[in-house]
């Protein structure tokens, strides 16, 4: 019976050796595959915490570019034949060089024709929506609506939309372009 156990207990440890090296390398590669895991799941964390920042960031921009714009139209739209009330400052805050001069050379018949026809206008922003291009650029589309008032005191709406590219100069949102689309009502 000695010979029988002594069998049975040499067998038995090189299959146990076995078994033992086998369940050690499942647990290595098992803790391997959980750090490998967890590892990505940390970077994805950190690269949805860093795309919430960036969105966050193009929401406050098109807010803010919204706003800007809105407060420009309001600016272009409004002006009264009463001397010195036909103001066209606007256009200097337009940041880019080409549509600023544009614009320039028509202001003297602007301003004549407001005085010769003695209107005066009070334009408001119905709606605007904004395209962020980028935390620094924003499309504006503004919907306005314009109240002129002719020297017999009758009034007429005009509606019409301007798009506009907003960019962040410093601090603050300035119109880089503007494009009148359309004007109902003319």
């Amino acid at each position: 019976m000695s010979s029988a156990s002594t069998n049975s207990t040499k067998g038995a440890g090189p299959g146990n050796l076995v078994i033992a090296l086998a369940a050690a390398l499942v647990v290595a590669l098992a803790a391997c595959a959980w750090l490998l895991v967890d590892r990505q799941s940390g970077d994805d964390g950190a690269d949805a915490r860093s795309q919430v920042r960036e969105l966050q960031a193009e929401k406050a921009a098109n807010k803010d570019a919204i706003t800007a714009a809105s407060a420009f139209v309001t600016k272009a739209t409004s002006y009264s034949y009463e001397d010195g009330k036909h103001d066209f400052a606007w256009i200097d805050e337009l940041q880019n060089k080409e549509v600023r001069e544009r614009l320039e050379k028509n202001v003297a018949d602007l301003k004549k024709a407001i005085e010769v026809s003695k209107t005066s206008a009070k334009g408001q922003v119905v709606e605007a929506a904004g395209r962020v291009v980028s935390a620094e650029q924003v499309e504006v589309l503004a919907y306005y609506s314009q109240a002129i008032t002719d020297d017999s005191g009758e009034v007429s709406v005009q509606d019409g939309s301007i798009l506009m590219t907003m960019k962040l100069i410093g601090a603050d949102w300035k119109v880089d372009s503007l494009q009148f689309l359309s004007q109902v009502g003319s």
